[in-house]
Formats: C-alpha cells, sequence, structure tokens
C-alpha cells in the first residue's frame, strides 16, 4: 500500500430530529394538553487513532463521511431516538486541521484517543417543554439543530520513537536496516527512501522494544520547502528523540550544523528534543580521522558513538545508547501535543447596527439589526412556528438581556428590530417588544 500523509476530507454532523407539536387526544377527552416528544440528537464524525496503519491510503475511497439525523419526537412524550456516531480510524499521529482557518481540531497522539471532529445537532423540544400557567397549549415546537459542517486537512506526523535524520546517502536505511526487523531499500544514491519506514529495535533482554523510523534525507533548503523537504521535516517533528546519522568522510560538523539550521528554520522546539549523533562509515576512514571527527562533533554538546551499519561495529553501544536516553512516552505526549480547538461551542458577541430605511411615503424608519449572542439561532429553530413562538421568543430575548442591550445603545420606542429577517417592533415601557 502506498504511503499518504496528507488527505482533505469532508465532515458533516447529522440533524438534530424534530421537536413534536402534539396534543393528548383520548376519548371524552376533547382539548388534552401538549404531549409533544424531544427531537433525537444528530450523529457525530469522531476521529479514533489506531495503531497498526501507518499510512491514510486506507480512507482515499472514501473523501465525505456525514452522519445520520436523530430522529424526531411525537406525540405521547415519545422523545425520538439519536443518530449513531460515524468513528473514522486513523493512524496514530494524525493531526486534523480545519482547512477554512487552519486551526488544529484534533491532535492524536496516543492509541485509542477520540476527538470529536463534526459534531451532531442537539434535537429540538416538543411542544410539552413550552407549555406554562400562561401558556396551557403552546402551538409551536424547536426544529432540530443542524450539525456542523466542515473541511479537515489530515496530516499523518509519524510517531516513532526514535528518528534518524541525515542527508541523502549518509547511510540511514542501512542503519535502520542493522538495529531493527525493518528492510528498507539500499542502494548508494541519494533519495533512496522516498516515505519513512519504521522498525523495531529490541533491547539486549528482549523485554523492551522501541520504533526506530527512517526519515528521508534533507537538503538544504529543506524548511522552505524544497525538495520533499517539508513533507519529511513533518515526520521528525513526532519523533521522541533524534539521531543525527552523518557520514564520517563528508565534513560531519559541517553537515551537523547544516541540519540543526534546516530544523531550527522549521521548529525551533526540534533542537529542545533529545538528540545523539551516529558517526556512520567509520569502516571507510583511518582512526585517527574518525577520533578528529568525533572532537569536533563533541562541540555540539551531544553524545557522539562511532558506527559502521555495513561492518555492524558500535551498533550495541548505539542500541544501548537509545534505550537509555529516551524519554518517557508520558512525559513526551505532555509537552508536544498541539493547542486543539475547544470542545465548547462559543457564541459569537452580540453585535448591534442601526440602519435607516426610507418607506415608499419618504417615512424613515429605523431598525436594529441584531447580530451574534446566539439569538439568530433561536429564530432558526422556531422557524416552523414563528407566528405562535413570537410572543415565547420576546419573553427570551428581554430574559437573556437583548433590550436592555438595545437600550443602552439608544433604541426608541417604535423601532424595528431584526433578527435573522424576522422584525419586533421595540417599546420601551412593555415587558417584550411585538411582531
Amino acid at each position: 500500500m502506498a504511503f499518504r500523509d496528507i488527505l482533505e476530507i469532508e465532515v458533516i454532523g447529522g440533524n438534530g430530529g424534530d421537536g413534536s407539536m402534539s396534543f393528548h387526544r383520548a376519548k371524552y377527552m376533547e382539548k388534552g394538553g401538549p404531549d409533544g416528544g424531544h427531537g433525537g440528537k444528530g450523529g457525530s464524525i469522531i476521529l479514533r487513532a489506531v495503531e497498526g496503519v501507518e499510512s491514510l491510503e486506507r480512507l482515499l475511497g472514501r473523501r465525505k463521511f456525514k452522519a445520520g439525523t436523530g430522529n424526531g419526537g411525537e406525540g405521547r412524550l415519545r422523545n425520538g431516538s439519536d443518530a449513531e456516531d460515524i468513528i473514522i480510524d486513523v493512524p496514530v499521529g494524525t493531526t486534523a486541521f480545519d482547512a477554512e482557518t487552519g486551526k488544529a481540531v484534533a491532535d492524536l497522539i496516543t492509541p485509542g484517543q477520540l476527538k470529536t471532529v463534526a459534531r451532531g445537532g442537539a434535537g429540538g423540544r416538543g411542544n410539552s417543554v413550552f407549555a406554562s400557567s400562561t401558556r396551557q397549549a403552546p402551538r409551536f415546537s424547536e426544529i432540530g439543530v443542524r450539525g456542523q459542517k466542515r473541511k479537515l486537512r489530515l496530516e499523518l506526523r509519524l510517531i516513532a520513537d526514535v528518528g534518524l535524520v541525515g542527508y541523502p546517502n549518509a547511510g540511514k536505511s542501512s542503519l535502520l536496516a542493522a538495529l531493527s526487523n525493518a528492510n528498507p531499500m539500499i542502494a548508494a544514491y541519494p533519495f533512496t527512501t522516498l516515505s519513512p519506514i519504521l522498525g523495531v529495535v529490541s533491547a539486549k533482554n528482549d523485554e523492551e522494544r522501541l520504533t526506530l523510523a527512517d526519515i528521508p534525507g534533507i537538503i538544504e533548503g529543506a524548511s522552505e520547502g524544497k525538495g520533499l523537504g517539508l513533507e519529511f521535516l513533518r515526520h521528525i517533528s513526532r519523533t521522541r528523540m533524534l539521531v543525527y546519522v552523518l557520514d564520517v568522510a563528508v565534513d560531519p560538523a559541517r553537515e551537523l550544523q547544516a541540519l540543526q539550521a534546516e530544523l531550527r528554520s522549521y521548529d525551533p522546539s526540534l533542537l529542545d528534543s533529545m538528540a545523539l549523533i551516529a558517526l556512520n562509515k567509520i569502516d571507510t576512514v583511518e582512526e585517527d580521522v574518525a577520533m578528529i571527527a568525533e572532537d569536533e562533533l563533541a562541540k555540539f554538546g551531544l553524545p557522539v558513538l562511532q558506527v559502521s551499519a555495513a561492518e555492524k561495529m558500535g551498533l550495541s553501544e548505539l542500541r544501548l545508547a537509545l534505550f537509555e536516553l529516551l524519554p518517557s512516552r508520558e512525559l513526551w505526549a505532555q509537552t508536544h501535543a498541539l493547542e486543539v480547538e475547544s470542545d465548547l461551542i462559543v457564541v459569537p458577541a452580540l453585535e448591534l447596527e442601526l440602519r435607516e430605511e426610507a418607506d415608499k411615503d419618504g417615512q424613515v424608519e429605523r431598525i436594529w439589526m441584531v447580530k451574534g449572542g446566539g439569538f439568530e439561532e433561536k429564530i432558526e429553530r422556531f422557524a416552523r412556528h414563528l407566528e405562535d413562538a413570537a410572543e415565547y421568543l420576546s419573553g427570551v430575548f428581554k430574559r437573556q438581556g437583548l433590550y436592555n442591550a438595545l437600550k443602552r445603545v439608544g433604541a426608541r420606542e417604535g423601532d424595528s428590530v431584526d433578527i435573522g429577517g424576522l422584525r419586533f417592533e421595540y417599546f420601551e415601557d412593555n415587558d417584550d417588544s411585538r411582531r
């Protein structure tokens, strides 16, 4: 299966079921009370991180995910059932970004982690809930809330314990093969590795294991998008530890300096990661050349181990160092999780705008346009029965401070108030506005 680490999908939460407007009917009872049940909740779209999947390729056959609508309420106080959620399995290490805002909405770095990325709408309330001492026969109910709809950009940021970092032909693939059970393609030319390859490394006692990733070779300018740089650097950002693989015969100090410059340009925090240097191909140079190179690299403040993947030299020492220096998974997860969008529903701030319009007789009408504050959504939920619900809505708006807000900005008696196309007349001396 081809490696796929970026994918765009559309996710749509299900609408909530509508509340019922119903009145009890029974023999010998001509006018029963309201008994409309509530609508069920719409299904949500949820991402779930799973192990054993290293690519987003499995989702290629489907780019649109839509959850079901909640069932509507019925008479005799029967509530509609909730729709089922849709769970999309993605590889551990998947980050989801809102394609429109660019904000992260999910960052799945532990197996089994769940994140709702498109909420299902709440069910509408039946007319039974709106009955009161002064409103004994409410002839209105709520429409279910529409589900959340958005386009997502999924990015797989490979979750591996240790990442091998180096320029093309530094010997990363050979080192991975020598240390682990992986079988990467190995050849003496750059860019042998075109996608990350994972291997499992066992400790000497075989009781501990870690995953080792061969990240495709970086070139200078990778942080600016040259070559395949940005695609590869994204995977490096999620490893708990870095191993700089340097060719002892190709000015390793200069290569390390250039590698770190690329990492710093992409994400400065990468240089805070636990790291060591694997000075590779020592079998190709004299011993004193390798020692001089090690002394130069020591100035970077990182442990340096001389190895030869081809001749299996220094591998035991390197394996031991990996297990001793690797940070705990729990600590890493706490410090490397991205800040993601909150699950809380944010109500937009209230905005009041005065417009003046002349009618056909030349009379100027003052209209207050109301946006935000959640008032437009309330109007929408009673769209089927606005005539009958107008008085109830007026009371809701008053209790939630809309009239006080209008008074503070200079609303006058007789002004119109427009909320989502529905107009009320504003009265200072009344308990509510009138439609």
